[in-house]
C-alpha cells in the first residue's frame, strides 16, 4: 500500500478510537473494520462540501472584481439615489359666505438641484383675524419624530395658537416625495417611485369676515375685546385687541407690555360690573325675592357697620329715585336696588343663576386657552383668604364687582340667554352642532328683563349713544372698578347689545380694558358697529 495511503488509514483509525471513547476492541475486529470504512465516507464527504463551498466563494469574488468593477465603480461615483419631498398645500379657511381669510401662496424653491412646489401660508386679513386663525412656525428639536400619525421632520411648520392649532390634523395634508436615481450632475437619470402629496382638508367658519374687519376698525387698538354671537351660538365675529400679523410675529415677541398674543375675547378675564345684573334680575324673580311689582327705595347709600355701598347716580349727581321696581332698576343700572335684591336672593342663589348662565365654565369655542372666570363663592373665599363670606360679598357680586370674573365670550352668551331664556354653546365652525338648553325662565320674566333692557337704550337709560337709534336695540352697559386704590379711576367699559331689539338675531358684547364708564367708551363703539352693519342690510 502506499505510503500515503497508510497515514491516511492510519489517521482514520484514531478518529474511529476517538470517537469510542478511546476503547479498543469494542465489537472485534469486524465491527472495527465497518465503523472505519463509515467515518472514512463522513470525512469525505465534509471535505468535498468544504471545498465546494470554497470554490463557490473565490469564483464569486473573481467576477466580481473582473467582470463587474466597471459597473459598480461607475455607480458609485456617477449616479446616486435621492427622496425628494413634495409638500402638501394645506386647507383653506373660508369665512361663512365662502371668503378664503387663510390660503396658501404657491411658490418654487430648489432642492438638490430639482425644483419643487412649496406653500406659505397667507393671512389676507392682517391682525383682525389672528386671535381666531393663529399663527404657524418651525418644530423644535423637541418636537421631532412621529406620534398621533404624523412625522414632524426639520423645518416643517406646525399651528402654533388659534384654529391653526386646534384644527392642526385637519388641514395638515400628506407630504408625497419621489424616489430619484440622480447622476453625478444632478440630472434624473429615472424615477424610482412616487407618491404624490394629499392637500388639507378645507374649513367653513361661522365667522363673517365683513363684520369681523367693523369690530377690529371700530376699536381702534385700543386695549380691549368685541364679540358679536347670533342666538344659536355660532360667533358671527370675534376680535382682540391690540393684535398680532400672523405673517410675521417675530416682532411682536419681544414686546411685554401690549400682550398682543393675549385674546381678550376668551382668556381675559375681567368683573362684568353692571351687565350681571340682568342675572341678578332673574336669580330674585326666579327665587322669589322679588316679584314684578316689588319696589326697593333707592336711598343712595346702604351702610353695613363701618362700611358704605353707594349708587353711582347719586354719587355723580347727588340724587335719588325713590321706589323702583326691576324694569328701572335694569334701565338706570340703580346699585341700591340690586344690593337689597341680592341680599334677599342670598348668595347661594345668585351663585348658582350665575352658573347657569354660563358663568365660571368654557363655553366650548373650538380655540385653546379659553379661561373659566370664576364665580366666586362661600367655599372659595374661605379658602382663598380664610375669611368667611359677609353681606358686603354679596352686594358686590349682586352689581358683577368683587371677585367675580368673566370673559368677554361669556358675556355675549349670557346676553343671549338673557332675552331668549336659552343657553348655547359656542362655536366658530359651521360644521359643528351646537348644544342648546333651555333655562326654564318664566315667559313673564323674560319680558320684563327685556323691557329693562330696552329703557336702558332709550331717553332716561345708561346707554345713551343708542337713545336715537334704529331700528330699536336692547342693551346694557357697565362700569366695572378694577385694581386697588391708586386704580380707582380706571374702570373697564363694557356694553351688551341684542339686535335688533324685537327680534335679537344677534348679541354684540364690547369690552375695553381700563377705558372708564361703558356709556361713554364702549357705547359709541358698539352704535358705530350695528350702524355700519345695519348700513351692509343686515
Amino acid at each position: 500500500m502506499h505510503r500515503g495511503s497508510h497515514r491516511e488509514l492510519a489517521w482514520e483509525e484514531q478518529l474511529v478510537v476517538a470517537s469510542q471513547g478511546g476503547r479498543r476492541g469494542y465489537a472485534g475486529s469486524g465491527a472495527t473494520a465497518r465503523a472505519l470504512r463509515s467515518t472514512r465516507v463522513r470525512v469525505r464527504a465534509i471535505w468535498a462540501v468544504a471545498v465546494l463551498l470554497f470554490a463557490i466563494i473565490f469564483a464569486r469574488i473573481l467576477y466580481l472584481q473582473i467582470f463587474e468593477s466597471g459597473q459598480h465603480i461607475l455607480l458609485s461615483e456617477a449616479n446616486h439615489i435621492e427622496l425628494l419631498q413634495e409638500p402638501a398645500p394645506r386647507g383653506v379657511i373660508y369665512d361663512r359666505n365662502g371668503i378664503p381669510i387663510v390660503a396658501n401662496e404657491p411658490g418654487l424653491a430648489t432642492e438638490s438641484g430639482h425644483t419643487v412646489t412649496t406653500y406659505t401660508r397667507s393671512y389676507p386679513y392682517g391682525a383682525a383675524f389672528a386671535p381666531i386663525l393663529g399663527y404657524m412656525s418651525e418644530v423644535t428639536s423637541d418636537e421631532l419624530g412621529c406620534r398621533d400619525g404624523v412625522c414632524y421632520t426639520p423645518g416643517m411648520l406646525v399651528g402654533r395658537a388659534g384654529l391653526e392649532r386646534t384644527l392642526d390634523p385637519i388641514l395638515r395634508g400628506k407630504d408625497g416625495g419621489r424616489l430619484l436615481e440622480v447622476d453625478a450632475s444632478g440630472k434624473v437619470v429615472r424615477e424610482l417611485g412616487s407618491n404624490r402629496p394629499e392637500a388639507g382638508n378645507d374649513v367653513t367658519l361661522t365667522v363673517d369676515a365683513r363684520l369681523q374687519t367693523l369690530l377690529y376698525n371700530a376699536l381702534g387698538g385700543k386695549p380691549g375685546s368685541a364679540v358679536a354671537v347670533d342666538m344659536q351660538g355660532k360667533i358671527l365675529a370675534m376680535v382682540s385687541s391690540p393684535s398680532y400679523d400672523p405673517s410675521n410675529i417675530a416682532r411682536y415677541l419681544t414686546d411685554t407690555t401690549e400682550h398682543y398674543f393675549l385674546d381678550r375675547a376668551i382668556s381675559g378675564t375681567y368683573p362684568p360690573g353692571s351687565v350681571f345684573k340682568l342675572v341678578t334680575s332673574y336669580a330674585a324673580l326666579a327665587s322669589g325675592a322679588i316679584t314684578p311689582t316689588t319696589l326697593i327705595d333707592d336711598t343712595g347709600i346702604l351702610t353695613v357697620g363701618q362700611y358704605s355701598y353707594r349708587n353711582w347716580y347719586y354719587d355723580e349727581y347727588g340724587r335719588v329715585e325713590g321706589n323702583i321696581n326691576v324694569v328701572t332698576a335694569i334701565a338706570h343700572s340703580n346699585d341700591i336696588f340690586f344690593y337689597k335684591a341680592g341680599e334677599m336672593t342670598g348668595v347661594d342663589t345668585l351663585v348658582s343663576w350665575a352658573r347657569q348662565f354660563g358663568f365660571g365654565e368654557r363655553t366650548g369655542v373650538e380655540l385653546p386657552s379659553e379661561a373659566t372666570g370664576l364665580v366666586p363663592d362661600r367655599l372659595q373665599k374661605e379658602r382663598a383668604t380664610g375669611e368667611k363670606w359677609f353681606l358686603g360679598n354679596t352686594y358686590h357680586l349682586a352689581i358683577g364687582q368683587g371677585d367675580l370674573l368673566v370673559t368677554p365670550l361669556q358675556v355675549a352668551r349670557m346676553t343671549a340667554a338673557a332675552v331668549s331664556g336659552r343657553l348655547c354653546d359656542t362655536s366658530l365652525l359651521v360644521r359643528t352642532p351646537i348644544n342648546c338648553h333651555d333655562l326654564g325662565l318664566t315667559g313673564s320674566y323674560v319680558t320684563l328683563v327685556r323691557q329693562g333692557m330696552q329703557g336702558a337704550c332709550a331717553p332716561g337709560g345708561t346707554a345713551f349713544p343708542f337713545f336715537t337709534f334704529q331700528p330699536w336695540v336692547l342693551c346694557k352697559t357697565g362700569t366695572a372698578q378694577v385694581g386697588g386704590p391708586s386704580d380707582s379711576d380706571k374702570s373697564d367699559a363694557w356694553i351688551t347689545v341684542a339686535y335688533p331689539g324685537d327680534n335679537p338675531k344677534m348679541v354684540l358684547t364690547v369690552m375695553l380694558e381700563k377705558a372708564g364708564e361703558g356709556s361713554y367708551e364702549a357705547g359709541p363703539i358698539a352704535k358705530d358697529i350695528l350702524s355700519a352693519w345695519r348700513d351692509m342690510g343686515n
